[in-house]
């Protein structure tokens, strides 16, 4: 019976290790800001589609 609450003891750090590694890989990433002056991926091909549009009334 002691080894098996050395077992379960055993187990529940190795849990807890695991939540704690967990938390700190996935949890505490530093959010990376939009740079400025660079459009998001869709506002480009909005600009890219607007600029063919005014390419294609002029002519």
């Amino acid at each position: 019976m002691q080894g098996a609450t050395e077992l379960a003891l055993l187990a529940l750090a190795f849990v807890a290790l695991q939540i704690w590694w967990l938390s700190k890989v996935f949890l505490n990433r530093p959010r990376k800001p939009r740079p400025l002056g660079k459009p998001m991926r869709a506002n480009s091909l909005q600009n890219e589609r607007t600029t063919l549009q005014k390419i294609f009334d002029q002519s």
